[in-house]
């Protein structure tokens, strides 16, 4: 059958739906494979679950969004929909699906047909495959994000009241997911004000002035969370951080290689996203100039129409360059380690305005269509590897360590768990006998209690408990079991003898930044070990399959004690 016999719509839609199938694909066997929940996912789920609304507000400055997702946790858990970890499992591989979903939508919105781009970029990316199936508002607000895109360029295309009242509901919902949420939607919003204006619809550029500051007015009661943001910053910040940080981190963020790899080879996908975003931006620019003056003949036309494809480029791009340069600021005065999902709703918000300027209104196979499926199946080709490896892949092992440890260690033993953060899944899988600590020793392992962490930080001999604990398990003739992923070997040129105390953070050269302390910590655990214990000896504990970088750990056992000589 000779293409042009093929009906123009049916070969993109075939390309689409199978891009769309392998990413639903990779989502299910993700669901399947990941295993145990990790600490971020922990934290959000012991935040959900506390016994009351009031708790989950006390602790909420320890979730990094605000309170929809974590009712939603709470909701689905009062249905019993969450009761363990393939629940919580399902709910992630729903909110993947639905974001799949949500691209076909918004297409459907914008007046495209077939959001092939998106599906390229977005749907065989380790990253994204990481992320949206995680239990994590991250997945949502990416659902969020591509709903209120469409929904905002409905409403300038007709402001129905069914169209307003949607587009307000959603655009209320995104800004309540993360907090940041309100950089994109100001700048989604700021874009659909200037095609209003442009039109000369006022009544639809005040409403998308209502919608915003109804949005924004939402996030009021979060002043008090806010208002402690300046006391955690320096726990988080990088101090080595500088502007090649987020390029690094962006790169990353794109490359196609599982969370199992973080070492691999950097493949071209960086130049592609650039190459992609350049040359949307100067079609976006080119349409304006060709853009003919709006009639009222015209304003019932095709929404295939010149004006209307223009105006769409120009809601898309300056959607995009308003979202990046206020988030490239966000990250700069932030200046944390950059992790994927930082960066998971730019990617998202670029691969959907992409997709509005090089799709919706162009011509649909010869040659554009074509190109787009070419373009559909090259990507899926260099990302279906690290892809199905990310699939494959668990988010922790901690939950057979514990196994292990519930069933290996005694009574009378003693478990050190390298990370209070680490702590958080340990204390979820673990159900020993054996006494266990965490460096440093915190009291609560629920959530990530920077708090408590800070308050050691100011205790020179906050170690002294877990030393003294040390010493007398391995005096006692029972074992030391070290969990975790810090190595086990002395700082070089360090001398001889106990690491002496840490300096108050007034005088340490990184200041309140965990990460130092953290190091200084564990330092002060090795010397004790290698100094006292008279046998080392590192577990064999496998796991069944690839883990997550974020979270692999190991485990040694130390036996025995010497006196020192010092």
């Amino acid at each position: 059958m000779s293409l042009k016999r093929i009906p123009k719509p049916g070969i993109e839609t075939s390309a689409a739906l199978i891009g769309t199938a392998f990413s639903a694909i990779l989502l299910v066997l993700t669901a399947l494979n990941a295993g145990p929940l990790w600490r971020d996912e922990i934290n959000t789920l012991n935040l959900a679950h506390m016994p009351s609304l009031r708790d989950i507000w006390h602790n909420l400055q320890f979730e990094s969004c605000p309170l929809l997702w974590p009712l939603l946790v709470r909701g689905c858990g009062m249905l019993g929909l969450t009761d363990g970890d393939m629940g919580i499992r399902i709910l992630g591989l729903g909110i993947g699906l639905f974001f799949l979903i949500s691209l076909w939508l918004c297409q459907y919105w914008i007046g495209g047909r077939m959001p092939i781009l998106s599906i390229a970029l977005l749907g065989g990316l380790p990253a994204f495959i990481f992320v949206v199936g995680a239990s994590r508002a991250y997945g949502l607000a990416g659902c969020l994000l591509v709903l209120s895109f469409g929904k905002i360029w409905q409403l300038l295309e007709s402001p129905t009241k069914s169209r307003v009242l949607s587009a307000g509901f959603i655009c209320l919902l995104f800004a309540q997911c993360v907090y940041y949420d309100a950089i994109f939607l100001g700048a989604m919003l700021t874009a659909g004000a200037l095609v209003a204006i442009r039109r000369q619809k006022w009544k639809t550029l005040w409403t998308l002035a209502g919608i915003g500051l109804v949005a924004g007015a939402s996030l009021y009661i979060y002043l008090p969370i806010v208002r402690r943001v300046p006391e955690y910053l320096s726990f988080w910040r990088s101090p080595s951080f500088d502007p090649a940080t987020l390029w690094n981190g962006v790169r990353d963020a794109v490359a196609a290689r599982s969370s199992a790899n973080p070492d691999g080879t950097n493949g071209p996908q960086i130049w592609i996203w650039i190459a992609l975003l350049l040359g949307g931006i100067i079609v976006a620019i080119m349409m304006q100039r060709t853009r003919i003056p709006q009639t009222r003949k015209s304003e019932v036309a095709s929404k295939n129409a010149n004006p209307v494809r223009s105006d769409l480029a120009l809601f898309c791009v300056i959607s995009v360059v308003l979202g990046i340069i206020g988030y490239v600021g966000f990250l700069l005065k932030l200046q944390f380690f950059m992790q994927p999902w930082y960066y998971f709703e730019i990617l998202i918000l670029c691969a959907i305005a992409l997709d509005g300027i090089l799709s919706a209104g162009w011509p649909a196979l010869h040659p554009w269509g074509l190109v787009r499926i070419g373009f559909l199946v090259v990507m899926m080709i260099l990302n279906a590897g690290p892809a199905w490896a990310e699939a494959h892949t668990r988010r922790s092992n901690l939950d057979v360590v514990a196994v292990f440890l519930s069933d290996n260690a005694s009574a009378g033993d003693l478990i050190v768990v390298q990370d209070a953060w680490e702590g958080i899944t340990f204390n979820r899988y673990y159900r020993g006998q054996a006494q266990w600590v965490s460096v440093p020793p915190i009291n609560s392992h629920e959530v990530h209690r920077i708090d408590l962490v800070i308050a050691e930080m100011s205790e020179p001999e906050a170690m002294t408990p877990v030393l003294l604990a040390i010493t007398d398990t391995l005096t006692s003739g029972h074992h030391v079991w070290l969990v975790g992923s810090i190595p086990i070997a002395r700082w070089e040129d360090a001398p001889p003898g106990p690491t002496p105390l840490p300096p108050r953070p007034s005088e340490m050269p990184t200041r309140w930044w965990m990460g130092s302390y953290l190091s200084w910590w564990n330092q002060q655990v090795t010397t004790l070990l290698l100094d006292h214990a008279q046998q080392e000896k590192a577990q064999a504990i496998a796991a069944p399959g690839p883990v997550n970088h974020f979270e692999y750990v190991s485990v040694v056992r130390f036996t025995g004690y010497k006196p020192g000589t010092e």
